[in-house]
């Protein structure tokens, strides 16, 4: 069984900052108070130029047909573009997919169409957001926005179906032989994938950890034993063929 935690560095955001499309887009955002747009305009700039969807499309291209579960703490659905079936991925931090109302009502989360959000990369870098862009609650006629975790009314019910799954999941992998990897992840949100990963790896004693970061990639010393840490980027090595 194959665990894989995905973070921070398959953002790309040193990439993204070098690129004046995105400072702009970044500037535009935060003067119309939209950054739950963010993600957007960062998967419109790193398709086709950024380099992790092919890194994670050469990583399920090897483990396709193993027993595995993927979290990812990015917003920008990376996995699911680069091939990993929907239900063996979980996004605790929202997605682009989904849309729900600011003020957190529970009825308005719904799908959000591939050719919307198309629109409104356009708009973002046009810079002519229309102020009902992703149109009006159903209950309280209060603005929409993407489901993600810059919200402050957040609706975590966004990914708690795939959450489910991958809590089933991590039940069968008690007392068995499992792999834990975990790529580019740093302490933007420890808690969704750093600390459970280490604690999954402490109590099963069948587990193997490996962490790979390019700036924290220390192991806890309760893991030095059966865990394996490398200082590189995740994506350097994915593409290089390095890690498995």
């Amino acid at each position: 069984m194959l665990l894989i935690g995905i973070g921070e560095e398959f953002e790309e955001r040193s990439f993204l900052k070098a690129q004046p499309e995105y400072e702009r887009g970044l500037a535009y955002l935060q003067r119309v108070e939209r950054l739950d747009l963010l993600p957007l305009l960062a998967a419109g700039i790193l398709k086709g130029r950024g380099r992790a969807v092919k890194a994670l499309q050469k990583l399920y291209g090897i483990i396709a047909d193993q027993n595995f579960f993927l979290i990812s703490t990015c917003q920008t659905d990376i996995p699911r573009r680069a091939g990993f079936p929907g239900n063996r991925v979980v996004t605790p931090c929202g997605t682009l997919r989904k849309r729900q109302c600011v003020c957190g009502c529970e009825q308005s989360l719904t799908d959000v169409g591939e050719d919307e959000l198309a629109e409104l990369y356009d708009d973002i870098l046009a810079e002519n957001l229309d102020s009902g862009a992703l149109g009006s609650c159903p209950c309280c006629h209060g603005k929409m926005a993407l489901n993600n975790i810059c919200l402050e009314n957040y609706l975590e019910s966004g990914y708690m179906e795939d959450w489910g799954r991958y809590t089933r999941w991590l039940q069968g992998t008690l007392n068995r032989n499992v792999c834990i990897l975990e790529l580019g992840v740093g302490l933007d949100y420890p808690t969704v994938i750093r600390f459970p990963f280490e604690k999954m790896g402490y109590y099963n004693q069948k587990a193997s950890f490996i962490r790979i970061n390019e700036k924290l990639p220390y192991l806890t010393k309760e893991l030095n034993e059966r865990g394996r840490s490398m200082e590189k980027n995740s994506i350097d090595l994915l593409l290089a063929g390095d890690i498995l």
